[in-house]
């Protein structure tokens, strides 16, 4: 999208208004549209198409900041973390297939690059602070260190914070949060990978391998080792501000916006399992079928309620 976002003429929007508990008169929506429309004209027209041909993009999507990476290859371990992430949701055939066509795409995409760059095409990695995208560009510059022609490698990094119009400051959790029509203002950040970083990262992910800690985590500057238990003060301190029932799902929206970790849903309701196994809550509702499992309501154990 953000190669052609913004070139030719504007054609319009849609706006999608949910609300639980009001109905909207017809002002009222015509308004939102307006405002919806207005704003999205505004991104066009002031977008910076990147250019380039979808073809050359590429996601290696399988969170290595997660689980076992003792081992580089995008096979098993790899398959292991997305079904223990995939876990929230009814683990139904879509999910088994969803998981093998992201490793089959995962695996394809890292051939094509290798082979691409072989051939003399230089490549160029988005990266982040985040850490599933601070560990991708760690890890694929691990294999290309490894590979016998690597070619030319350049990398592009999300600032960590940036100023924007009426006097503002924008912060981003990844690349995720950046709409189409910006993309190309950030490549003039393109920095060259020369061989003494590729030689550093290669050497710091081969020291993460032989600690192979449950998560990974980008900490003053550097990706370190971490327990599956160094989120777990945040998650445990909006818990204990919620009332003695509460609802999973408003107490994990409230943690991925607040605290801005670089972490998804999965793994806050994964660590909210941990602590029902424990005894710190009991389980008073469950979800529908087809909605993941912290769309319940959970209660404060007895003798728990000041965790």
């Amino acid at each position: 999208m953000a190669q052609r976002y913004g070139i030719g003429n504007y054609t319009g929007s849609s706006v999608v208004f949910a609300a639980a508990d009001q109905t909207l008169s017809k002002e009222e929506l015509e308004e939102a549209q307006r405002e919806a429309d207005a704003r999205a004209r505004h991104e066009w027209e002031n977008a910076v198409p990147l250019g380039g041909n979808p073809g050359d993009v590429f996601c290696i999507d399988v969170a290595w900041s997660m689980g076992d990476i003792s081992d580089s290859d995008i096979g098993g371990s790899r398959r292991a973390v997305l079904e223990q992430v995939s876990c929230i949701w009814p683990m139904d055939a879509d999910i088994h297939s969803y998981i093998e066509k992201s490793i089959c795409s995962a695996q394809s995409a890292f051939r094509t690059i290798l082979d691409r760059a072989a051939q003399g095409e230089p490549v160029r990695i988005w990266y982040s602070h985040n850490p599933d995208e601070m560990c991708g560009f760690y890890w694929l510059l691990s294999r290309m260190k490894a590979a016998a022609t690597p070619g030319s490698i350049y990398a592009v990094k999300l600032p960590e914070w940036e100023y924007s119009g009426e006097n503002t400051l924008c912060t981003y959790v990844g690349w995720g949060e950046i709409e189409p029509g910006a993309w190309g203002r950030y490549a003039s950040l393109q920095q060259e990978v020369k061989p003494p970083l590729l030689t550093a990262c290669s050497m710091h992910w081969a020291q993460l391998q032989k600690e192979n800690a449950p998560l990974r985590i980008y900490l003053n500057g550097r990706l370190q080792s971490a327990p599956e238990t160094i989120y777990d003060s945040f998650i445990l301190r909006e818990l204990r501000a919620q009332p003695n029932e509460f609802v999973e799902a408003h107490v994990i929206g409230t943690i991925l916006g607040k605290y801005q970790l670089g972490i998804g849903d999965a793994w806050i309701a994964l660590r909210i399992e941990q602590f029902i196994r424990e005894g710190l809550f009991e389980v008073l509702t469950t979800p529908e079928p087809d909605r993941p499992i912290y769309s319940r309501k959970l209660r404060k154990s007895k003798g728990k309620q000041n965790i």
